[in-house]
C-alpha cells in the first residue's frame, strides 16, 4: 500500500498544486488538484475519501466526475464525515456551481455515490487498506483519519489546529509507522495559524509530542506557497525525520 502525491500545497499558482493524495489504486485523499491525475490512474478509482468540505480539498471533483461520465459504468464513491458531505451537496454538487453528479445516470447507475463515515470505527476501503476517521480542530466537517494496512498504521492529520483526540485515537490503535501532518504557516505567523486552525513547525512539534514515541518518519504537506521557504528552514523536529511531500513522491506502508 501507498500514499502517492498528487498535490500537497495549502493554496495554488503556477507552481504548487493543491492538497490530493493517491491511497493505493483505488482510493483518492481528498480531491483539490485530481484533475492532473492520468485518465488511466483516474478510470480504476473508485471512492474519493474527504478530509473536509474547504474549496482547496474538494475542488477538482467536479471536474474529475465530468470526465467519468462518458466513460464509467460504476459509480465514484465520495465518502466523509456527515457535515462534510452536507456541504458538498449543498454548496458544490447542487445543480448551480457544478450538476448534481449523484442525479446523473450511467446504464441505471448514479454516477456519483455519497457514503457518510461513522466517526472512530475502522471502515475498509478498496485495496484492502482500513480507514478510521477522527474529529480534529477544523472546520467544514474535518477528520483526520489512521489508515492500518497489513498491521501498519498511518497517521494523516488532514488540516487541523492544535488537537487532542487523533493522537490519543492513535496511541490506542498502536505506534504508528508513518505520520502525514499539516504545516500551512511558518512561526512568525503563528496567531494566523491559530486562528485559521492550523499549525505550524512548533506546533506540529507540539502535536507530534502528544503521540510520545520517537523516530517515527514525519511526512509534511498543506504549506502556504509563499511561506514555503521559511517554513521548511523551521522543519527541524527533535526525534523524528521530517520529509517535505512534494507532488509525485510516495509514501510505502504495506
Amino acid at each position: 500500500m501507498f500514499i502517492e502525491v498528487v498535490g500537497s500545497c495549502g493554496s495554488k499558482d503556477a507552481i504548487c498544486r493543491l492538497t490530493c493524495m493517491r491511497l493505493g489504486e483505488k482510493v483518492l485523499i481528498d480531491a483539490g488538484s485530481a484533475a492532473f491525475i492520468p485518465v488511466e490512474q483516474l478510470d480504476t478509482l473508485d471512492v474519493v475519501l474527504l478530509t473536509h468540505a474547504h474549496l482547496d480539498h474538494i475542488l477538482d471533483l467536479g471536474f474529475i466526475l465530468d470526465s467519468m461520465v462518458s466513460r464509467r459504468t460504476r459509480p465514484l464513491v465520495v465518502m466523509g464525515s456527515e457535515a462534510c458531505l452536507s456541504i458538498v451537496r449543498t454548496h458544490y454538487m447542487n445543480g448551480l456551481l457544478w450538476p448534481d453528479f449523484s442525479k446523473i445516470n450511467v446504464g441505471g447507475t448514479p454516477i456519483l455515490e455519497y457514503k457518510v463515515l461513522a466517526d472512530e470505527v475502522w471502515t475498509t476501503l478498496p485495496g484492502e487498506v482500513e480507514c478510521m476517521p477522527v474529529p480534529v480542530n477544523h472546520p467544514a466537517g474535518a477528520r483526520g483519519f489512521l489508515l492500518r494496512y497489513n498491521g501498519k498504521l498511518v497517521v494523516y492529520t488532514g488540516d487541523t489546529g492544535p488537537t487532542d483526540k487523533l493522537w490519543k485515537t492513535a496511541r490506542e490503535q498502536g505506534e504508528p509507522a508513518e505520520v502525514v501532518i499539516e504545516v500551512s504557516f511558518p512561526d512568525s505567523k503563528r496567531s494566523i495559524a491559530m486562528a485559521s486552525d492550523h499549525l505550524c513547525p512548533s506546533l506540529a512539534a507540539d502535536e507530534l509530542n502528544k503521540l510520545g514515541c520517537k523516530d517515527i518518519p514525519v511526512h509534511v504537506f498543506h504549506m502556504k506557497p509563499w511561506f514555503a521557504e521559511e517554513i521548511t528552514g523551521e522543519l527541524n523536529i527533535p526525534g523524528k525525520p521530517v520529509n517535505l511531500l512534494r507532488s509525485g513522491n510516495r509514501i510505502e506502508f504495506s
